[in-house]
């Protein structure tokens, strides 16, 4: 019985390695070419199928197409996803070689598998990349393209029969070690030339933590944002940043995938490293961003995405940071399309309080507005008063009502001398600033002097009692800076009680002095025993007497610009660097946390 059971045993043994040699190499039941954009037609593909097929019987080596009108990953990605993903690859060694299409902007990528990665050197694949390319220059189809690579690879394939027969079926070739960089980081970086890719996809989900529904919302909020504003943005995600620090991997994605607008590559880039125990984002500036996106900047877009980043939520947290960006960017509406092209003018009835916040009530805007108007009409120059939640792409409060006065039409005079009273107020704080267009007549009073002290009694004033008392002490002020040519610091405000003080050390002094001098300490004299009187010592009382005490203080005042002032202080938790470069030298600035 026992023999039998080892008979048995031994014969269902066989049976399983004679299914596995006999068993396919590679999966002959899965289509070599996929066109998921209907560009070829079925009768055109299937015949072109039956050819790869045979490819793979004769050569022993795999050759799938795939046509996409777009790709959401780094092509390599992509490639190794669909290529593994699929059962593609002939034998142990997986041999093949992929070709991807995206036939919305030409873009052509090859990769290797097994023998293909050691027969197709980068030298070879370019060979078969320009062919192609020569094609569409030509106006000639993708079927074209697809039949000319295929005769291509035939060729070179016959020309390497030793190196399949290494990698034939049930020879384990060891692969050769991986760089440790992702398949887009150029192999030379001193060779790399600097280049524009606008039809690259601005999402790009390597680590596949996107739906296609959140794709398709964040690629029309970008679209938005590179139409109003002309600086590109794309969104980044990967299953590990090699080693890299998130803020060079973010930089040299940017710089080394042709992403970003004009000669200084403008733009930014969110990367989302997914990898366990380095999990994290990174924001990435360069061009004419790299100054808008400041420590504070980051740290406001990295607390409201934070949560969703924690919580799982990644493709709603990138839709809302892509929100913010959009109002980051947003010019007011009175700003011009193209300032180079802006031509002056003076308007007509002009408000002299134009309330943005909507801080002042009714009845607060109308006496402002009248001190204000009269203020103007004595000396000639337009002085307005101006408030705001946010400047422009995050520049200072002083330039934003410079450009306020500018592109509004507001000065007085030949010169258009014009003073603007800027009020910032948002959640997290209040800034004053004064800006003006003068005239070099008029900026006789406008000295840095005279400016401190304005923001200085008005800082106080918004602290104590609000914006409407600021706005009318910083109206009072500037009326004794045009009338007097100079605005006093608070300190010589209080001269009376200077003036009292002074008195009373006067009266002080000579009132205590005589005082002092009649009620002095006893004090030791030598040889006193030559004035004792035997039966006449009596031990009483000593005491000293302090008629006065002198202590010094100094007091340490807070410091604010001669030309803005803040009432708001922050330290946030981003990891922040204002000026960085990627790996090929581009400079940066960015920031961004851990989750």
């Amino acid at each position: 019985m026992k023999n039998i059971k080892i008979c048995i045993a031994f014969l269902l043994m066989l049976a399983v390695l004679a299914v596995f040699s006999w068993a396919e190499p590679y999966r002959a039941d899965i289509n070599r070419i996929n066109d998921y954009t209907h560009s070829i037609k079925e009768a055109d593909l299937a015949e072109l199928n039956e050819t790869l097929l045979r490819v793979v019987d004769v050569f022993k080596f795999d050759t799938p197409i795939c046509l996409k009108t777009e790709y959401n990953q780094t092509f390599g990605s992509f490639a190794d996803d669909f290529f593994n993903g699929n059962g593609f690859g002939y034998g142990t060694n997986k041999n093949g070689l992929m070709l991807l299409i995206g036939t919305d902007n030409d873009m052509i990528y090859i990769k290797g598998y097994g023998a293909g990665a050691k027969i197709f050197t980068e030298e070879e694949k370019a060979k078969l990349i320009d062919s192609m390319r020569e094609l569409r220059a030509q106006n000639m189809s993708w079927l074209a393209c697809a039949w000319t690579y295929t005769n291509a690879i035939l060729k070179v394939l016959k020309q390497h029969k030793d190196i399949l027969a290494e990698y034939a079926d049930g020879n384990i070739v060891e692969a050769e070690p991986k760089r440790n960089a992702p398949d887009w980081w150029p192999k030379d970086v001193n060779a790399f030339k600097d280049f524009h890719d606008e039809k690259a996809s601005r999402v790009i989900d390597d680590a596949h933590i996107f739906s296609k529904e959140e794709i398709a919302v964040m690629k029309e909020r970008i679209k938005k944002i590179q139409d109003e504003n002309d600086f590109d943005l794309v969104v980044f995600t990967d299953k590990t940043s090699y080693g890299w620090s998130h803020g060079l991997y973010a930089a040299d994605f940017h710089h080394f995938n042709g992403y970003g607008f004009g000669d200084d590559f403008s733009g930014t880039v969110l990367f989302i490293c997914m990898k366990e125990g380095d999990r994290g984002w990174w924001t990435a500036a360069t061009g004419k961003c790299q100054g808008i996106y400041t420590e504070k900047v980051i740290n406001a877009i990295d607390d409201n995405l934070e949560p969703y980043m924690k919580g799982g939520k990644y493709g709603e947290g990138v839709i809302n940071y892509l929100d913010d960006v959009y109002n980051l960017y947003k010019l007011p509406d009175w700003y011009p399309k193209n300032p180079e092209k802006f031509e002056p003018f003076k308007a007509e009835n002009k408000p002299h309080v134009v309330d943005q916040t909507g801080v002042f009530t009714e009845e607060q805007k109308a006496e402002i507005e009248k001190q204000a108007a009269e203020l103007s009409l004595r000396y000639g120059t337009d002085f307005v008063v101006l408030t705001t939640d946010k400047t422009i792409r995050n520049g200072t409060i002083a330039n934003y009502a410079r450009d306020f006065a500018k592109y509004n039409g507001y000065g007085e005079g030949e010169n258009s001398d014009a003073c603007v009273l800027c009020l910032k107020l948002t959640e997290q704080g209040s800034w004053f600033s004064i800006a003006s267009t003068l005239s070099e007549e008029g900026r006789k009073c406008y000295t840095d002097k005279n400016l401190t002290n304005i923001l200085g009694h008005s800082k106080k004033k918004l602290l104590k009692r609000g914006p409407y008392e600021a706005a009318l002490q910083a109206i009072s002020f500037a009326d004794k800076m045009y009338s007097k040519g100079r605005v006093w610091h608070e300190i010589y405000f209080i001269w009376p009680i200077w003036l009292c003080a002074l008195l009373g050390l006067i009266v002080a002094v000579c009132v205590l002095d005589p005082l002092e001098a009649s009620m002095g300490s006893i004090k030791d004299k030598k040889d006193c025993f030559r004035y004792y009187v035997e039966g006449s010592f009596q031990v009483t009382g000593e005491e000293d007497v302090f008629i006065k005490t002198y202590s010094t203080t100094k007091q340490r005042e807070s410091s604010y610009s001669s030309y803005s002032s803040s009432s708001h202080s922050s330290s946030g938790r981003s990891s922040y660097s204002s000026s960085y470069k990627s790996s090929g030298g581009r400079s940066y600035s960015g920031g961004g946390r851990k989750f």
